[in-house]
């Protein structure tokens, strides 16, 4: 009897170590070691330099320029002759504004975009508006590695009834009705309909258009009582961006709107606006340097979509941003374009180029645009740039991306929350 139970005890003790040891290795399997690289922070003032990466459990666990001891379960990667990077961000992409009616095809196709864009480094998105559920799915899905793509963080989108009425016609579904896409005036109840929107797991308001700035207002103090952002049109007619700056929203979009600051608010309806656009109006510096003074001292973010904008032939908005640039406002990349189902170069690459070649961004101030300032104006401090103990989203490149813009979009290995994704 006695020799049983020390027979059985010694046999539970095995096995504990054994389970010990194999939970060890398999916590050990999760680390890598980047060695000898050149690591390109992401913050703009930060210089290049040399050193090693361990990275452990999905996290950034050091960062030096000595030898990094470990043990011999951890993978080690020679990183010699090549760069870090952190991982990129798309900060204005519409990924659910597409036909839904079909569940099947829908998601297929989105499979696609989304991992094209983990492929060439895109590692996090911010969803301007779009089908909450939809988009909830595929965050969860890439969180728990059941699908490929970027992390995803999506807004609910308010404008006024008018706005969705005109998109509403012919269509039997009403627009503006749910807590990801709603229809507001000066009689909705402000703060329950903000309390829906995040319930539906919403990073941010996005303020579209048709309402006044009285209500614009109650958006962002309910927004801020409920720990959510304020991403806004850069114009939501009738009131100008300035309006929109002066309650410090945490950005605005469209380079190519900023320029209706320069109309008097008793003339600015969108008619009137494009109607201006179209007749050639020019960029005034003498109105909107003081704008932009304003918007740096607000500490709005600033993502222009240039592509989107000069792909629709309103090339002014490069000289908007250049004068944004300028006057030290913060830039944030995002495309607000379609993207390739293929292995296509994505669009990201061209909104990069344009603030390289026509904006005169260096080419550390573009990548800060990609990461560090998409981070930061998406509410994320745990990712952006490369510092210990932020989350392990980081590029491998071989190439140097401060040659040549386009080898953050090729990159050798994507890692994404620890785990080698490419």
């Amino acid at each position: 009897m006695i020799q049983r139970l020390i027979k059985n005890l010694c046999l539970g003790l095995l096995l504990i170590h054994i389970g010990v040891v194999s939970s060890l290795a398999q916590k050990n399997t999760n680390s890598i070691l980047l060695h000898n690289a050149t690591v390109i922070d992401g913050r703009s003032h930060i210089k290049p330099y040399q050193a090693s990466i361990l990275i452990q459990d999905g996290f950034i666990r050091a960062i030096s320029k000595k030898k990094i001891k470990t043990d011999r379960n951890v993978q080690e990667i020679d990183c010699t002759g090549k760069y870090i990077v952190p991982g990129l961000f798309d900060a204005h992409i519409h990924l659910a504004t597409i036909d839904l009616s079909d569940l099947e095809k829908a998601r297929s196709a989105t499979d696609r975009i989304l991992e094209n864009m983990l492929q060439h480094g895109i590692t996090t998105v911010r969803d301007m508006a779009g089908n909450a559920p939809f988009l909830a799915q595929y965050k969860q899905e890439i969180k728990t590695g059941a699908k490929a793509g970027p992390d995803i963080f999506y807004a609910a989108q308010f404008a006024g009834p008018e706005y969705f009425e005109m998109f509403s016609q012919g269509s039997r579904i009403k627009m503006g009705t749910s807590p990801w896409e709603r229809a507001v005036s000066d009689t909705t109840n402000i703060d329950q309909v903000v309390q829906q929107a995040k319930a539906a797991g919403v990073t941010a308001i996005k303020t579209y258009a048709e309402m006044s700035r009285e209500l614009l207002e109650k958006i962002v103090r309910a927004a801020r009582k409920e720990n959510l952002l304020v991403w806004s049109h850069a114009t939501i007619y009738p009131i100008k961006p300035s309006d929109a700056v002066s309650l410090s929203v945490n950005s605005i979009s469209h380079a190519a709107d900023v320029i209706f600051e320069q109309i008097p608010s008793d003339s600015l309806t969108i008619s009137y606006a494009w109607k201006r656009v179209y007749e050639g109006m020019k960029v005034d510096p003498d109105i909107l340097n003081p704008f932009f003074t304003q918007m740096k001292r607000n500490n709005v973010f600033f993502d222009p979509t240039v592509f989107h904008a000069t792909n629709n032939k309103l090339d002014y908005a490069l000289d908007i941003l250049k004068l944004a640039h300028q006057s030290g406002v913060k830039i944030v990349a995002g495309t607000d374009w379609i993207y390739p189902e293929n292995n296509d170069m994505v669009p990201l690459y061209d909104e990069a180029l344009l603030y390289q070649d026509r904006a005169g961004m260096s080419r550390l101030q573009v990548l800060e645009s990609l990461t560090y300032n998409a981070a930061q104006v998406t509410g994320l401090h745990d990712r952006g740039y490369l510092k210990k103990g932020l989350r392990a989203d980081m590029l491998i490149l071989d190439k140097d991306p401060l040659a040549d813009l386009r080898s953050l979009f090729e990159p050798a290995k994507v890692i994404q929350a620890g785990r080698i994704v490419k």
